[in-house]
């Protein structure tokens, strides 16, 4: 018999970083730190749009807020954070991190991300012995698409009972989190997603069976009415 009331398990806002110093690209001949070449950090416009999103988000009372350890997710996630009406954490989560990052880089340590934010604690049950990045190559589509299978399974297995969560992550990360929560688990699509500077998606996921459109819906995808209208959700 079908259930005539849908039970939702998890409310998922998945949110790209603001405009990094990477996407609007440093000054010609600049001498670059490890540092700036592989974790760059917000620029001005990229403060600005997280400031954005923040307020237009500041409605949702969020369960928990996550980013991963690249400084550009954590001062997104740390703006969005200032705007919500109680006093939240920001949580760690390295399984989120951008593809292609270089080998030779290892990411920024938690003391470094708690300069930026000094309340940021690791996720639940992240070993603190545990890489702060993934060094994916770009064409490992089955390895990127296990880390995103990995990072859901994480969020489902912690937050079941209609939680509010946001995520901040990195463009192309976004699309694979996307793509698996879609069905695409082994391989990209003949059609491609793209997410702008703070584009927020939300995902409303249902106990298997409860919901007769479907246990995972989309209720929008790369949201930037915060950058245009300042509208509210």
């Amino acid at each position: 018999m079908e259930n005539s009331r849908p039970v939702k398990e998890l409310e998922l806002y998945i949110i790209r970083h603001g405009q990094s110093m990477g996407n609007a690209g440093y000054p010609d001949g600049a001498v670059l730190t490890e540092t700036e070449k592989h974790d760059p950090v917000l620029t001005e416009k990229g403060i600005f749009q997280a400031q954005k999103a923040g307020e237009y988000l500041s409605d949702i009372e969020f369960d928990a807020l996550f980013s991963s350890a690249m400084l550009r997710a954590v001062q997104t996630a740390t703006e969005i954070i200032g705007f919500q009406k109680t006093t939240k954490k920001l949580l760690i989560l390295p399984l989120i991190c951008e593809m292609m990052i270089s080998p030779e880089y290892n990411g920024a340590s938690l003391q470094d991300i708690r300069k930026i934010n000094p309340d940021a604690a690791l996720a639940p049950d992240i070993d603190e012995d545990s890489p702060m990045i993934y060094h994916n190559a770009s064409d490992d589509e089955k390895g990127t698409f296990e880390r995103a299978e990995k990072a859901l399974a994480y969020l489902r297995s912690h937050f079941s009972s209609g939680e509010k969560i946001a995520v901040v992550s990195h463009g192309a990360f976004i699309t694979y989190l996307v793509f698996s929560l879609m069905g695409f688990k082994d391989k990209t699509p003949v059609f491609d997603l793209d997410f702008n500077n703070t584009g927020i998606t939300k995902v409303t996921l249902y106990k298997e069976g409860t919901n007769r459109y479907g246990d995972i819906i989309f209720e929008f995808i790369n949201d930037t009415a915060h950058l245009k209208d300042n509208g509210k959700l």
